[in-house]
């Protein structure tokens, strides 16, 4: 029997790209799509090229996270940071789930005790 993990590799992607979005964002997530739309407007205002002509690639990535956030039929495939490495992608989920984790420690323990 032959196996493709392709789609576990597919899977991984997607998941550090939102992560990556989330960052650039500012949102969490379980903020609902307005706040999300609120801090995108937000920043593609103040970094926008008309206004700050050095910060193009920067507004760039500001619109792919918004558009991972916001799109679901979006090609993973075509999607690119301009400012980000790989290595930063890396960090911002390791981040993500040491957050994650210390968020699960203590509702455990507010569980037993309260």
């Amino acid at each position: 029997m032959i196996y493709d993990f392709s789609f576990q590799q597919r899977f991984k992607k997607i998941k550090l790209y939102e992560i990556a979005a989330r960052k650039i964002l500012g949102v969490e997530e379980t903020d609902p799509v307005w706040i999300i739309r609120h801090n995108y407007l937000k920043l593609a205002k103040q970094y926008h090229p008309d206004i700050n002509p050095k910060t193009s690639d920067l507004f760039k990535d500001i619109n792919t996270a918004y558009a991972i956030l916001t799109k679901k039929d979006l090609d993973i495939d075509s999607v690119k940071f301009y400012t980000l490495s790989l290595e930063d992608l890396e960090r911002f989920e390791e981040e993500y789930k040491m957050e994650k984790d210390k968020n699960n420690y203590y509702e455990n323990w507010r569980k037993r005790f309260f």
